[in-house]
């Protein structure tokens, strides 16, 4: 193996992430239950004072209370559809999300009509997940009238997922219609269009929702990486750097900034970036691999194996980390390592490693 052949491979080899974050939803927030008391008037109301109950126990966040309480509701009186709905929301809250999905369910069983129903059991699928019927419930919600922009948005996101950005971009449309100061439908429909290679509709819409909240940390972050792509490094640096000021424990910009610092050639810069996104997250195995380029860069070889080393040891079927380390290993004169690594990636299905194990024969 000679090292003309090793530098064409390294070459091909330095690998960074770009990240473009969707807005999302989260289960930080509670999920709403119907907090409006039944009226006990009558004898034999056991169902309604249980639900009644569940209600309070859920405003104290006594969520396993909550649940025993609406289950007691439901014994007493197996029609109680507002029950069902209620634990059907503490279950999401509780993170019991296949529990969640059974009573809307029955919620809905007992009067299919309401719209809304099969959002909420849409959401419970998004978390399972169950990407393809969830995308069918939020359908089935419009469909019956409801269509409100958050069922837009959430299918937007789920079509995202699945890499259907057309569809993506046509319902984060809608969604911005309906509520034109969705800067989170904004931001997710610019990642759409990065993805068709329509940058500069990407950018529009990124500072679109900037103008909108010039908080949101994973937009700058979604800028930077569109300059990225388009050879603007020192842009991409700018915004990396407010995505970092926005929010100090975002790893993801912190590990973009370092690649294009790489791209840079500002190889130190890099080897601070990668460690600053993996001391906020240790278990981040792309910034390892990140790491481990920049340092084989600057002759740091054996470093540079402990960090591809750690990135394997985080991620086994990391194929690209196994191709950096062999090539590193090749540089420090130990051809049996490095045969050994390559041969791994082409075991895990990296392609181009197959021309490296060539020089093995």
């Amino acid at each position: 193996m000679n090292k003309t052949n090793y530098m064409i491979k390294w070459l091909l080899t330095v690998i960074s992430v770009l990240s473009f974050t969707l807005g999302g939803y989260s289960q930080t927030n509670p999920e709403a239950i119907d907090t409006n008391a039944t009226i006990v008037v009558e004898k034999n109301q056991e169902a309604e004072i249980a639900y009644n109950k569940g209600i309070t126990d859920f405003e104290r966040k006594d969520y396993k209370a909550a649940i025993a309480d609406f289950t007691e509701a439901i014994k007493y009186k197996p029609t109680f559809q507002k029950a069902f709905i209620n634990r059907a929301s503490v279950n999401v809250d509780a993170g019991n999300f296949k529990a969640a999905v059974e009573d809307y369910t029955k919620a809905i069983a007992l009067d299919s009509t309401q719209g809304k129903l099969y959002f909420k059991r849409g959401q419970a699928y998004a978390f399972i997940p169950d990407t393809k019927l969830a995308i069918t419930d939020f359908t089935n919600a419009i469909n019956r009238g409801y269509k409100a922009s958050e069922v837009y948005y959430n299918r937007a996101m789920l079509q995202f997922t699945l890499g259907n950005y057309k569809q993506t971009i046509s319902d984060d449309s809608i969604a911005i219609i309906l509520k034109p100061d969705y800067a989170y439908a904004y931001n997710d429909r610019g990642s759409a269009k990065r993805m068709l290679e329509d940058y500069n509709g990407a950018l529009a819409d990124y500072n679109q929702a900037l103008k909108i909240d010039s908080k949101l940390a994973f937009v700058y972050n979604n800028i930077g990486s569109v300059l990225r792509k388009q050879g603007d490094k020192e842009g991409a640096i700018q915004n990396y750097d407010k995505a970092l000021k926005c929010d100090s424990t975002y790893f993801l910009a912190a590990n973009n900034r370092g690649s294009a610092n790489f791209d840079y050639k500002n190889y130190e810069a890099a080897v601070l970036d990668f460690k600053k996104a993996l001391k906020i997250n240790p278990s981040y195995a792309f910034a390892y691999n990140n790491l481990g380029d920049a340092l084989a860069k600057m002759n740091m070889l054996k470093e540079a194996v402990d960090a591809f080393t750690k990135a394997i040891s985080l991620d086994r079927k990391y194929a690209q980390a196994y191709v950096n380390r062999g090539s590193a290993y090749e540089l420090l004169r130990k051809p049996k390592e490095a045969c050994d690594d390559w041969k791994k990636a082409v075991e895990l299905g990296f392609e181009s490693a197959k021309g490296y194990v060539k020089d093995c024969e």
